[in-house]
């Protein structure tokens, strides 16, 4: 069966909707603050500088994160972009043999989304009522 490309795009987007959740609060939070530390060194950054900070294991879902931001503004037109692609290098992976990794730099849209995520997290979680 041949997809048209709007099928073909809507079967992707739903198969990364699935991945998404392999992304969890511990990922997250721990990639909103590499990503704040990397771009306030005012150099782009992406996955071989993430590399050299972050668990191997966390760095496997940091493509998701990575795309979630980027993704952000596809979904989102009419708000500013998070991320801004910049360039890219070759991957320090050796998994990767040499391929390009794209390098961003953070918009201060993008600051101020993760810097209220990370407030949001430090926020005493909502309980439910007690039962009486």
């Amino acid at each position: 069966m041949t997809l048209t490309p709007t099928e073909a795009a809507d079967q992707a987007a739903a198969v990364l909707r699935g991945m998404y959740t392999t992304v969890t609060d511990w990922d997250t939070a721990l990639f909103d603050q590499v990503v704040l530390h990397l771009a306030d060194s005012g150099q782009p950054f992406g996955m071989n500088q993430i590399r050299h900070i972050v668990p191997d294991d966390a760095c496997r879902r940091a493509g998701l994160y990575f795309h979630a931001l980027v993704g952000h503004d596809s979904l989102h037109p009419d708000q500013p972009a998070l991320l801004r692609r910049v360039g890219d290098q070759p991957s320090i992976n050796p998994k990767a043999h040499g391929k390009r990794v794209n390098l961003y730099r953070l918009t201060p849209a993008g600051r101020r989304h993760i810097e209220a995520r990370q407030a949001a997290r430090k926020q005493p979680r909502q309980q439910g009522s007690a039962a009486a």
